[in-house]
């Protein structure tokens, strides 16, 4: 990527956002990338290539705590509705008031929250991994722990307790490859017994286990991951899962109106089939019930979906890309 299309914005909450960004030509949309963690605008590298050598424009931020944006400690700063607002004001910085969206992971709450707030931004959305989240003014960690056991036969976010509690961040950075190789592992199923289950994360990195590296990326590739990742430090990217646990999005949720809960704009779900955390099963039945206008596909991956198959994953947005007016 082009080091002169870098930008950075300083949005009205104070906070610099570092993104990507090129225009469109020929009448072409602009797209709009939200990375989840632990990832930056640097692993949509190979959407970024395809969409803009066929013209369209592209801005890809590096979210709240991430890469080159501000990382402020503080948990209550990563509530999702005052990311989406940040989000907004790199928007109104390039001069772009309409855009179709591509999420994953993370950026799949801030893109569901996005839609329930200021639709008149999206032209289509685009989830990939996790699916649509509808606004949950009563949520609650402990009770979302026992439904998923209620539904699935066993935990599947148990991994949140440890990113969310007090030492998370300095025992992960001290064995960061302990913490990659169960984040990116080369076997998908690891993530069924030592990521989702309570206390498994903790166990897996207090103990520093490893994994060998996943085939979809170089030994190169992910130590440049790394470097990047800890430039800032876990403490912003864990408070993503912070803010949650601790129920900081709640209030915000009570405040959007019912009759946003439901998409009326095209959507688009691509799953993973051998994500054992997000469950495509799940993502389809969420968004089937709140997306009137949707497409989903199926992809043979893990999680990281546009790592492990990107030709495909580009094919499939450019397909969605082609019905949006």
């Amino acid at each position: 990527m082009d080091v002169s299309n870098f930008q950075e914005t300083t949005t009205r909450r104070g906070y610099i956002y570092s993104y990507y960004h090129k225009p469109p030509t020929a009448g072409k949309q602009t797209i709009l990338f939200l990375h989840g963690f632990p990832l930056t605008h640097q692993d949509w590298s190979s959407q970024i290539s395809h969409f803009t050598d066929k013209g369209y424009g592209v801005v890809a931020p590096d979210l709240l705590g991430y890469g080159k944006t501000s990382a402020p400690e503080d948990v209550s700063e990563y509530k999702l509705l005052d990311m989406v607002e940040d989000v907004i004001d790199i928007l109104k910085d390039v001069k772009v008031n309409k855009v179709i969206v591509v999420a994953h992971d993370w950026g799949c709450f801030l893109l569901s929250r996005f839609l329930n707030t200021h639709i008149e931004y999206i032209i289509g959305a685009a989830f990939l991994a996790v699916g649509y989240v509808p606004p949950q003014p009563t949520y609650d960690y402990k009770t979302e722990i026992a439904t998923m056991n209620s539904l699935f036969g066993h935990d599947l976010f148990g991994y949140w307790e440890f990113f969310s509690s007090d030492d998370a961040v300095a025992l992960s950075e001290k064995n960061i490859d302990s913490l990659y190789s169960v984040i990116f592992p080369d076997d998908p199923l690891i993530w069924k017994t030592h990521l989702a289950p309570l206390g498994k994360a903790r166990e897996w990195v207090q103990q520093n286990n490893k994994l060998p590296r996943a085939a979809y990326w170089t030994s190169e590739e992910q130590e440049e991951h790394k470097a990047a990742l800890l430039q800032k430090g876990l403490r912003g990217p864990y408070n993503w899962y912070k803010a949650r646990f601790e129920t900081l999005n709640n209030a915000d949720d009570q405040s959007i109106p019912q009759e946003a809960y439901h998409i009326s704009v095209p959507t688009f779900f691509g799953g993973a089939t051998k994500d054992h955390i997000s469950l495509i099963r799940g993502g389809k039945a969420t968004m089937a019930k709140f997306c009137s206008n949707i497409a989903m596909k199926d992809f043979e991956t893990s999680h990281w979906i546009m790592r492990e198959a990107p030709d495909e994953v580009n094919q499939a947005l450019e397909e969605f890309f082609a019905t949006l007016s």
